[in-house]
């Protein structure tokens, strides 16, 4: 298996766009975190967050600005009274980051009803609400990695500019869970007003930032399967697969959430460390690698996508093994 990736970009600037998806705990072990929401260990995982991005920044003597991706929604509503009660418990744990060039996005959950239909008039009202706190909201990740043709051209009827919501080459139908990437490219595109997976005309407004996925071996694996790149995988998983990216991908978009800094009692997801010192080596072991290939790493917020990284390139497909077939499923939404 292999990630097609642009040529001649081996050396200058690599941008990376480091994203944080702010949920309920265990969001990569199934659809538990939806039924049962648990959020003791997120908030525990931002304290950790708070405290080691100015140490990040510190030790490599860069900004490391962050995309915020906060749950408000339904679910969130039903289980505290009110859909920003997340969004305003994080933001008083974290203005003071976010006054330093982080950027604040949103991550729906969208329900559906009992045919499974996807109710998707929770979107526009959650957009509502969730502009009371930024008007001028820019980013939108979906949970679950889910979107529709429906939801995608409402996320565009709104002004949404960008939404980095697509997993490259992947597709989910079990375990509660609804996804299909199968034919997405693996770097930026304008959806197609008839496909939001793939770019075409007549095309949408908003721009799809799909998640970096390398081909990564998971212990109960037969073989590697595409996944994100999380920079909270144990050390050897998260150096597996990431050399081709670094020496030819044109950006790289990372995700991480807040629970999987904090150290557990229990098992967790056998590729997550639970360490916020593992965090740290990774992020910077990962920058003394992309020095190796001659890349200085950049880091920006998904808001200043267009700036920094060529949107509307040609697009590219993923390796001809997956173009016409069903990428493997495993017992987790994205891992």
């Amino acid at each position: 298996m292999s990630v097609i990736t642009p040529l001649g970009r081996t050396a200058g600037c690599l941008p990376v766009y480091l994203t944080v998806d702010v949920g309920p705990a265990n969001a990569i072990m199934g659809d538990g975190h939806v039924r049962a929401p648990s959020w003791e260990m997120t908030f525990k995982g931002l304290d950790a967050l708070r405290k080691a991005i100015p140490l990040l920044e510190e030790r490599t003597q860069r900004s490391i600005p962050i995309t915020w991706f906060v749950r408000a929604d339904r679910f969130v509503e039903q289980q505290f009274g009110d859909c920003l009660a997340v969004v305003n418990r994080f933001m008083d744990k974290m203005d003071g980051l976010m006054v330093g060039g982080h950027e604040l996005g949103w991550m729906p959950q969208l329900p559906s009803g009992g045919t499974d239909k996807i109710q998707h008039e929770d979107l526009e009202a959650g957009y509502q609400r969730f502009r009371e706190i930024l008007p001028d909201l820019k980013s939108v990740r979906m949970g679950d990695c889910y979107h529709d043709n429906a939801s995608m051209q409402l996320l565009n009827m709104l002004g949404i500019r960008f939404d980095s919501s697509a997993l490259p080459g992947r597709e989910k139908h079990d375990g509660g869970w609804c996804m299909d990437w199968r034919k997405s490219p693996q770097f930026s595109y304008y959806p197609s007003c008839n496909d939001y997976s793939v770019p075409g005309s007549p095309q949408m407004n908003i721009l799809e930032i799909p998640l970096s996925v390398a081909p990564i071996l998971a212990p109960y694996d037969s073989k590697p399967l595409l996944r994100y790149v999380n920079p909270c995988f144990l050390e050897n998983i998260w150096d597996a697969g990431l050399s081709e990216l670094i020496s030819t991908a044109p950006y790289l978009v990372c995700i991480l959430h807040p629970d999987e800094l904090v150290e557990r009692a229990t098992p967790g997801h056998p590729l997550i460390a639970y360490s916020c010192d593992t965090f740290i080596s990774n992020i910077i072991r990962f920058l003394s690698r992309s020095a190796g290939f001659g890349r200085a790493v950049c880091f920006h917020a998904i808001r200043d996508f267009n700036s920094v990284s060529r949107a509307g390139e040609p697009f590219l497909e993923l390796g001809h093994s997956l173009s016409n077939k069903k990428v493997k499923s495993d017992v987790t939404p994205f891992l």
